[in-house]
C-alpha cells in the first residue's frame, strides 16, 4: 500500500467515525491524489513533462560520446540481475537508462531531445519539487475537525516523503559506493588476471628453456656415451690385435723352437750314426768284424 492510499484510507475512516457518532452531518467528500504544490484546476489537462536523459544517466548537457558510453557502462555494471530480482524498481530504472542511452547515443535523437527540453523549460516556470498531496473537495463547508485531520494526514505524508527522499538519497549514495567498489573489484580482478597471464607466460618460457637445456644435455650425454663406446671399441680392437700378434709371435717362436729341436735331434742322430759307422770301421780294421 502506498502512502497516498494510506492517507486516503485514514481520512475516510475518520470521516466515517465522525458521521457515525453524529458529531457532524454527512458531507459529500471527494478525494483526489495530485502531484504538485497546487491542485489541478477543473477542466484543465496537465501536460506530461519530458524526463531529462542527461539526469537519468548522470551526465552534463555537454557530455561527449565517451562520457555517455562510460556512464552507461557504469549503470549496466550496477544493475545486476541479482539486484533486479530483489527489487523490481531496479528493472524499471534500467529500462529508463537504456531508453536514455538510445536517445543520447544518436546525434539526431539527441538534438530532438534537447529541443524538447528547451521548449519545456521555456513554456513552464520553475517550481519546487513535486510531492504527493491529498486534496479534499467538498460541496458545502468542511468541519474544522476534519480539516485538522486532513492537515495532520498531509503533514504525516510530507514527513514520509521527506524520509523517502532521504532514503532514496542514501540508496543512491550506497549504489554509487557499490558501483565504485565493483569498479575497483573489476580493476583488481583484471590486474590479477594480467599477473596470472604474465606468470603463466614466464612459467612457460622457463619450462621451454629448461626443456631445451635438458635436450641439449641429453644430446651431449648421448654423444659422450657414443664417443666412449667408440673409444672402448678401438681399445678392444687394439687389445685383440695385440693379443693376436702375440699369439702369432708365440706360435712362430714355438715353431722355431721345435724346428731347432728337430734339427738338433737330427744332428745328434747323424753324429751317432757317424760314430757307429766309425766304430764299425775301426772294429773291421782292428778285428775284421763289424760288430766288436
Amino acid at each position: 500500500m502506498t502512502k497516498a492510499s494510506a492517507t486516503h484510507s485514514f481520512a475516510r475512516r475518520a470521516a466515517a467515525y465522525l458521521t457515525a457518532t453524529h458529531i457532524f452531518a454527512p458531507l459529500p467528500i471527494r478525494f483526489r491524489a495530485d502531484r504538485g504544490n497546487r491542485p489541478a484546476q477543473a477542466g484543465t489537462t496537465r501536460k506530461k513533462r519530458v524526463k531529462s536523459a542527461y539526469q537519468i544517466l548522470g551526465v552534463p548537457g555537454n557530455a561527449t560520446a565517451a562520457d555517455i558510453e562510460e556512464a552507461f557502462g557504469r549503470a549496466r555494471a550496477f544493475y545486476t540481475p541479482q539486484k533486479m530480482a530483489e527489487d523490481s524498481r531496479f528493472a524499471e530504472q534500467l529500462t529508463e537508462v537504456n531508453d536514455a542511452y538510445k536517445v543520447l547515443r544518436d546525434a539526431d535523437s539527441r538534438q530532438a531531445h534537447d529541443r524538447k527540453l528547451a521548449r519545456q523549460a521555456s513554456s513552464s516556470p520553475s517550481r519546487p519539487a513535486a510531492y504527493t498531496t491529498t486534496v479534499i473537495e467538498r460541496e458545502s463547508g468542511m468541519p474544522r475537525a476534519l480539516v485538522i485531520i486532513g492537515l495532520l494526514a498531509i503533514a504525516l505524508f510530507a514527513g514520509g516523503v521527506i524520509v523517502q527522499q532521504r532514503r532514496q538519497a542514501a540508496q543512491a549514495e550506497l549504489a554509487a559506493k557499490e558501483l565504485e567498489t565493483a569498479r575497483q573489484k573489476a580493476a583488481a580482478e583484471a590486474e590479477l588476471r594480467l599477473a596470472a597471464a604474465q606468470e603463466a607466460s614466464d612459467r612457460s618460457r622457463r619450462e621451454a628453456a629448461q626443456l631445451a637445456q635438458d635436450q641439449a644435455f641429453r644430446r651431449e650425454s648421448d654423444a659422450a656415451v657414443a664417443r666412449a663406446q667408440n673409444l672402448q671399441a678401438r681399445q678392444d680392437s687394439l687389445v685383440a690385435q695385440q693379443r693376436a700378434n702375440e699369439l702369432r709371435e708365440e706360435q712362430r717362436k714355438e715353431r722355431e723352437f721345435r724346428a731347432d729341436e728337430q734339427r738338433r735331434i737330427n744332428e745328434s742322430q747323424r753324429r751317432i750314426a757317424a760314430d757307429r759307422q766309425r766304430i764299425r770301421e775301426l772294429c773291421f780294421i782292428n778285428y775284421r768284424r763289424h760288430d766288436c
